[in-house]
């Protein structure tokens, strides 16, 4: 008798250590597809985001070159002006901009992958007590757990 509820016992930690695997599995599947769906929203934003702001630049510039170049009194003498600004600033961020730049993306994509309430779940699950759940008791075996 003693040793069915063992075998008993045993057969159902396999069970539920399954289980625990299974859903963990499905856990960390669930939380790639959202990190991965984050991530591609994100993408899509900032291409959308960046092509009307490129758009706007364009013609931000091109006005500035006629600006510039009537003032002058030869246009296209603004649009080289235009030009050799953009090619300064291209040129100050391969110099000075690598680095604060790489430190951005890498914590604007860090926080997408990572959330708060992502690791408040995690604490939780390392850090909560498990609740006894009620069995019946077996009255003839003496190492039967009795819940309260």
């Amino acid at each position: 008798m003693a040793f069915e509820s063992l075998s008993n016992n045993v057969s159902e930690t396999g069970e539920k250590a399954q289980e625990f695997i299974r859903n963990t599995a499905e856990y960390y599947k669930l939380r790639l597809f959202k990190s991965s769906m984050k991530g591609a929203i994100s993408l899509v934003n900032f291409l959308i985001l960046g092509s009307f702001s490129l758009f706007i630049l364009f013609f931000i510039s091109l006005g500035a070159s006629f600006i510039i170049g009537n003032a002058i009194g030869k246009v296209s003498y603004g649009f080289f002006i235009v030009a050799g600004f953009y090619s300064i600033v291209l040129l100050l961020l391969f110099i000075f901009g690598k680095k604060p730049l790489t430190k951005f993306i890498l914590s604007k994509f860090s926080e997408l992958i990572t959330e708060e309430d992502d690791i408040k779940t995690l604490d939780t699950f390392e850090h909560e007590e498990p609740t006894p759940t009620e069995k019946p008791v077996d009255e003839n075996n003496p190492l039967a757990e009795r819940y309260e």
